[in-house]
This record gives structure tokens, C-alpha cells and sequence, in this order.
């Protein structure tokens, strides 16, 4: 199969307004070389800096907004990301939580035992000085993670770890109330202090190391329930704005595996042959089905809402992947940007609506 291509539904705007953070952002992406890249590179996280110390977020929130690429959004989204960085680094571990019961049920939205926490991630070397770390016991839901401001994190690093820790702590705990099987995210979160030579304690980029199958040991046995199937995923912690993309990812990517072994398994139990269609949509949505050939009423289908930092280009390969981990021959990418509904019904492809593989769209 050549390589899987899908158009980009997001819209971004034409002619952006007259902003200097956008200015700014535009020249880091036209920079001709390493060193004026790097001067622009300074300037944007200055101005913002600038405007997170006087809790001024309307130019911010403005450029976010009006970006024309989703390359300029990246390039000013990681520059915030580092100007919100200082000496006390509010960090979050995005935890993918695969759940199921036969009846209502609920995981509880806080650890027990805050302090084994601590210890394990310290034996098992995440944390290197356990005495510069400390971790909270909530869970939090994606949206108040996402609802704490990017100026509030700006005064936290520049202020005491004592004044992060309480921050956090009257965040609210996010229980996970199920009834069936669901793909659910929570945030573990923690404050970290660097070192007199700026040096951190653990590690906030890579990827899962050894420490991953442990901690997710930890965790089911921390979130027990009766009644409750459980597998937990945690990520790497990082940084809490980065922490918040790369959870949203985590999550629609696990939620696509279940969605797509559940069905492939029922077609196949119906004697049935799997055809896996991927298709773009107004609205900003990736939609992905898993139907047969003549056959109306066993289809499936699984939205990707796309954040501004997804990868089109990415989700379809790893959904390229995914179907050839399945051993799905027929795999079949729309190459036009489709509508989203039909009249009121959101629009979705299935082996009937589709010419095979490889041949052209009418």
C-alpha cells in the first residue's frame, strides 16, 4: 500500500492580523539561518514573557487563534511552553485508563497512597532526587488541567514550590464513572525544583523507559475496583502544557486501537471481511470506519477530533499501521476533504460508498 494521505480539515486563517507575537513567529519559520532563527527564537519568548508577567493574555490568545499553518501554531505553542519555564516546573503525567464493567462503577479519582508513588517512581529511576519532587494524590480531568492559565503557570515558576504545591492541591479529583468499556484520561501532577545548576530532577521528554511496566502495575492495584477490568497507561510525565497535547494524543490513539480490535474481531466472528476507510472532514475531524461489502448494519465508526497540534499526516500512519498489525488488506484513505453531514446526519464511509484501494474517487 503507498504511503496513506489525507487531507488537512482544519482552517487557519488568511491574512492574520497585525500582531507582533505573530510577526515574531512568522520570522522564526522564514529564518535563513540557525543564528537569525535563534535571535527570533529570543524575541518571541521575551514578548512573551513580557505578557505573561502582567497577566496581559489577549495577544496571546489572539496569535493562537489567528496562526495560518499548523506549523506556526507549534513553533508559538513550544515557545509559551518555555517561557513558562523557571526554577519550579508544574509537570503532569497523562495516565490512558482502559476500563470496563458489566454494570455502573466507579475508579476512584485520587491515590491512596500518594507516597508509595513517590518511592516506586524513585526505585524504578523516573526521579533521580525524590527530596526536589513532590506528587499530588487527585487525578485530574483533562479540562482542569487545561483550565489552569498559562499566567498562573508563569507566577508558579517564578515563585516557591510551596506556593506550586498548594496551587494544585485544591484541584479537583476526577473520579471515572463507567458502565461498559470506555478509554478514559487523567492527569497525575507534581511540582519539581531544579537544582542550583538548573538541573531537574526527572526527566520530562523521551519516551516510556523500564519504569513504565512497574508503574503500571502500581496503578491498577492503586485503582482496584470491584467489578472493574483495568489497564492503565502512563506516559512520560512533562511539562503541564505540553502534558496536556501529548495526553490528548495518547488518548484518541489508544480509544482508535480498542475501537478497531473490537470491531475487526465482530466482522470476522460474522464471517465477515474487514474494510478500513479513513476520510477527512469539514469541522476539523478525522473519521475512520471498519465495514463489509454488503453489509449495512455491522459497520463501526471512530472520530479523531483534531487538536491544533495533531499530525494528519502521523494519525494516518499510525492508523496504516495499526490496520496492517490487524492484517486489514483493504485499507482505503479519501483523498478529498468530505462534507461533515449529510442533512443532519454526520457523514461516514463504508465499503459500498467506496471504489477498493488504489482506485480513483468519483
Amino acid at each position: 500500500m503507498s504511503a496513506p494521505s489525507l487531507p488537512d480539515p482544519r482552517q487557519y486563517s488568511a491574512v492574520p492580523p497585525s500582531n507582533d507575537i505573530l510577526r515574531q513567529t512568522s520570522a522564526i519559520l522564514a529564518a535563513a539561518t540557525a543564528d537569525e532563527r535563534e535571535i527570533w527564537v529570543s524575541s518571541l519568548k521575551s514578548s512573551l514573557a513580557d505578557r505573561l508577567s502582567v497577566e496581559d493574555m489577549v495577544p496571546i490568545s489572539v496569535a493562537l487563534a489567528m496562526v495560518d499553518s499548523e506549523a506556526a501554531y507549534r513553533t508559538l505553542w513550544q515557545s509559551l511552553g518555555e517561557a513558562l519555564d523557571g526554577d519550579v516546573v508544574v509537570f503532569a503525567m497523562p495516565v490512558v485508563l482502559v476500563a470496563g464493567s458489566k454494570g455502573a462503577a466507579c475508579l476512584s479519582g485520587e491515590l491512596a497512597d500518594v507516597e508509595g508513588l513517590a518511592t516506586l517512581v524513585a526505585k524504578v529511576g523516573l526521579v533521580n532526587d525524590a527530596s526536589r519532587v513532590t506528587w499530588l494524590p487527585q487525578l485530574l480531568h483533562p479540562d482542569t488541567l487545561a483550565g489552569v492559565k498559562s499566567a498562573r503557570l508563569y507566577r508558579l515558576a517564578n515563585g516557591s514550590p510551596d506556593a506550586a504545591r498548594d496551587a494544585l492541591a485544591v484541584l479537583p479529583a476526577a473520579p471515572v464513572a463507567l458502565s461498559g468499556d470506555g478509554v478514559f484520561l487523567r492527569y497525575l501532577v507534581g511540582v519539581a525544583e531544579r537544582g542550583a545548576d538548573g538541573s531537574l530532577p526527572l526527566s520530562l521528554s523521551g519516551s516510556v523507559g523500564a519504569w513504565g511496566m512497574p508503574l503500571m502495575q502500581w496503578l491498577n492495584t492503586a485503582l482496584k475496583t470491584e467489578g472493574v477490568t483495568l489497564f492503565s497507561m502512563p506516559r512520560v510525565p512533562q511539562a503541564l502544557t505540553a502534558a496536556l497535547v501529548a495526553g490528548g494524543q495518547a488518548r484518541h490513539e489508544v480509544a482508535m486501537q480498542v475501537f478497531a480490535s473490537n470491531r475487526i474481531r465482530k466482522l470476522r466472528e460474522l464471517s465477515l471481511t474487514p474494510v478500513a476507510i479513513a476520510s477527512a472532514h469539514e469541522g476539523g475531524e478525522l473519521r475512520f470506519t471498519l465495514s463489509a461489502k454488503g453489509d449495512v448494519k455491522n459497520w463501526e465508526g471512530f472520530v479523531w477530533p483534531l487538536s491544533p497540534l495533531d499530525s494528519v499526516p502521523l494519525i494516518a500512519s499510525q492508523f496504516a499501521e495499526l490496520m496492517a498489525d490487524c492484517r486489514v488488506d483493504d485499507v482505503r484513505f479519501v483523498p478529498q476533504l468530505a462534507a461533515d453531514k449529510d442533512g443532519d446526519v454526520p457523514v461516514f464511509f463504508t465499503a459500498d460508498d467506496l471504489p477498493p484501494a488504489g482506485a480513483a474517487l468519483q
